[in-house]
């Protein structure tokens, strides 16, 4: 079976590469993924004698999501090492940047067979835990191998990764038969899980952990390009393509009424900035890089648009109003949980399957508005900046929901200090 996933990936790694070097995605993190490591962190790994932790997490959102539960492990273990690895770029410059020098940040690796050996026997990890549900064939089966747990924490089946897995059960079943332990978002995530081959017994609901990746401190973001907290801000979040032309025309519309409104727009990948630029002087708007030292007091006619990763959630301090993309155009739905944690009137598109029951709660809570269209959204726009009340009353709700779900962390690092130590564990930090 690994032989016949092997000569696939092999096939698609062909047909994939010369994309890469045509769109210039290449970058020095692929020789890492290919198993060849810089001689410093090869001396590291093979001098460090400490008992190791491996923690994975895609990209820049589950680096993220996961940053409690490392500070915890880290606390709790101060013995072990803690390797981190990610498998895109900005995600592995902002976990560098939020970890420290003291965890080691690498790329994970591609999922060929000889690779994933290597990096098994350099890294030679006690504990493996990955965020969300990532099922890679060959290293969970090289780890499962070589006697190592694997916990998935924050696990979620969405209803596209549903039906891949399906019409690849017969490969699915043996994948996840290599887990430990299943930390499940939700009632719903649990059921998938186990309709897909896990045992009921490694299943456990424990909640979400986005909800305690916001902490609920507000940083001081007073001078930040000019902006001030009296300024009426709206700041589009993680936007995808086709999403900016939609909240540009939004923003023109209300520029007639509101003329002190401001647009502070960060797409979900930064490389697309000048694609941004281009959208929004198309539609007749001027529009500026964060990048080029924006000052709003000088350039009060222009769209930001943010070019640097680490600066989102500081706008959404900013803000007056928040949009929170990739719920019109790719669908799926991003992070609309920092927002309502900072008490903002967070507003989605309709496609937000990625985020189901942190959707469903938040809307019960009347802490989260939905819109179906770029109407239906100028309209709610247009009311929240009317009515200061009312706006104020939705992120007041939205801040107590997203402190009322909070949790998720503690009941996580339970299964992984039982599987490290036994539950027989001294105070927790």
């Amino acid at each position: 079976m690994i032989i016949i996933y092997d000569i696939i990936f092999l096939i698609f790694a062909l047909i994939y590469f010369p994309y890469l070097l045509l769109k210039r995605k290449w970058h020095c993190g692929f020789w890492m993924r290919f198993g060849v490591f810089p001689k410093e962190l090869k001396g590291s790994l093979r001098n460090d004698k400490r008992k190791c932790i491996w923690i994975h997490a895609v990209s820049v959102g589950e680096v993220l999501t996961v940053l409690e539960l490392v500070a915890r492990i880290k606390i709790n273990f101060k013995d072990y090492k803690i390797i981190f690895s990610t498998v895109t770029k900005t995600g592995n410059d902002l976990a560098k940047e939020k970890l420290g020098k003291d965890i080691e940040v690498i790329y994970a690796p591609l999922d060929f067979s000889l690779i994933v050996k290597k990096y098994i026997s350099q890294i030679r990890p006690k504990l493996y835990i990955a965020a969300e549900t990532e099922l890679w064939p060959n290293l969970y089966t090289g780890l499962s191998d070589s006697g190592v747990p694997i916990v998935q924490v924050n696990g979620r089946i969405s209803d596209k990764a549903l039906r891949g897995y399906k019409r690849m059960n017969f490969l699915t079943r043996n994948v996840l038969s290599c887990v430990k332990v299943f930390c499940m978002q939700s009632e719903m995530d649990c059921s998938r899980i186990i309709s897909l081959g896990a045992g009921k017994d490694k299943v456990h609901m424990v909640g979400n952990l986005k909800f305690d990746g916001f902490d609920g401190n507000i940083e001081d973001v007073s001078c930040l390009c000019g902006y001030k907290k009296e300024d009426k801000l709206l700041v589009a979040g993680s936007t995808h393509p086709t999403e900016e032309e939609l909240i540009v025309d939004v923003y023109k519309k209300l520029l007639r009424e509101f003329k002190d409104l401001r647009l502070v727009i960060v797409p979900r990948h930064i490389e697309r900035s000048e694609e941004v630029v281009r959208v929004i002087e198309n539609n007749g708007l001027k529009a500026v890089l964060f990048s080029n030292n924006f000052d709003m007091a000088k350039e009060k006619d222009k769209v930001l648009v943010v070019d640097k990763i680490g600066y989102l959630r500081k706008f959404y301090v900013l803000s007056k109003i928040v949009f929170v993309g990739k719920s019109f155009a790719v669908g799926g739905g991003q992070n609309m949980i920092e927002p309502a944690g900072y008490g903002k009137p967070t507003i989605i598109g309709p496609r937000t399957e990625n985020f189901k029951d942190a959707v469903r709660f938040l809307l019960s809570e009347k802490a989260l508005l939905q819109v179906n269209d770029k109407n239906e959204m100028f309209e709610v726009m247009k009311e929240l900046l009317k009515d200061d009340q009312k706006s104020y009353e939705i992120g007041l709700r939205a801040q107590k929901a997203v402190k009322k779900s909070q949790g998720a962390t503690d009941r996580t690092f339970k299964f992984i200090r039982d599987i490290l130590i036994g539950s027989n564990m001294v105070e927790l930090k």
